[in-house]
């Protein structure tokens, strides 16, 4: 008989305590609010002390990276192209050289961007090549690049070209052709809005 009554008791318990809160402590229910475009975070980039790579985001997208710049010797992270001008550190501060970043950009991700999920559709590259960037009077950008250009895919060529653009210009606009050991060229713009990824 005690055994009921406990029984009982515990029931209209866990039955009290369960009306209370799927009432939602006087919380009404609401529909859905749109609230528009996910949030995104705006990182200021420094041309005196930084260079914007692009790199392949999971979604196939293009993804903003902001490398420090500094001097290195290695062949990967930092590479200073031999015969390239190296910035004086007591010297005047200024942006990174074009070919820095684009060497950055072929050395791949780093392990921070890959734990982010960042890839690159750019192939390999032997130690020792050179890039050579140049500017032409109309304003064009020409690389000379130590990879085959004949057969990069869409997304190669765009990191390529962001990568360049934005290291050449603020706004990333210009047209830029690549010029591959293979001999072949492609021409074409970055398309992105600052502050966009795509």
């Amino acid at each position: 008989m005690r055994r009921a009554w406990w029984r009982g008791l515990a029931t209209t318990v866990v039955a009290t305590a369960g009306a209370a809160l799927a009432g939602g402590c006087g919380i009404q229910d609401s529909d859905v609010i749109e609230a528009g475009a996910p949030a995104t975070v705006e990182a200021f980039l420094n041309r005196d002390a930084d260079m914007l790579l692009f790199f392949r985001s999971p979604d196939g997208a293009l993804s903003p990276v902001i490398r420090e710049f500094r001097a290195s010797a290695g062949f990967g992270e930092e590479y200073i192209e031999p015969g390239a001008d190296e910035r004086d550190p007591s010297g005047p501060a200024g942006p990174a050289p074009t070919e820095q970043a684009v060497l950055a950009l072929l050395s791949g991700p780093r392990e921070a961007d890959r734990a982010a999920g960042l890839t690159t559709a750019l192939p390999p590259v032997r130690q020792g090549g050179t890039v050579k960037v140049e500017v032409s009077s109309d304003g064009g950008v020409t690389a000379r690049l130590p990879l085959a250009v004949r057969g990069l895919n869409a997304t190669a060529l765009r990191q390529l070209t962001c990568t360049i653009a934005y290291n050449r210009t603020t706004d990333g606009r210009g047209v830029v052709t690549l010029t591959g050991h293979d001999g072949a060229k492609r021409s074409g713009t970055c398309g992105l809005a600052p502050g966009a990824s795509g």
